[in-house]
């Protein structure tokens, strides 16, 4: 996890009421699949937070920045001989 000591105020707030949120919202986990890779998940939020500060005063994330968000921290699939697992959807073949 990045230094957060550096950090202003209002982006350490921000960041405690976002780990807060996801923390109590067990949906809200698993649409971004951050179980596995919560501390890089938390990396992303806290730079785009802090560019947000510098560059608008405010370091709350847009939509937009959590859906980049999610696309940057998702696992690539698992590859298994020819097949890719889809997690719940099964193996598929790229045959």
């Amino acid at each position: 996890m990045k230094v957060l000591e550096k950090l202003p105020a209002d982006v350490l707030i921000y960041i405690q009421n976002v780990r807060k949120f996801f923390t109590s919202n067990v949906e809200t986990r698993k649409y971004f699949d951050i179980d596995n890779n919560e501390d890089e998940f938390f990396d992303y939020v806290i730079e785009l937070a802090q560019k947000n500060y510098e560059e608008n005063g405010v370091p709350e994330l847009s939509v937009e920045q959590f859906e980049e968000l999610k696309l940057k921290t998702l696992k690539e699939p698992d590859m298994i001989g020819t097949f890719v697992s889809l997690g719940n959807f099964g193996l598929i073949s790229l045959n």
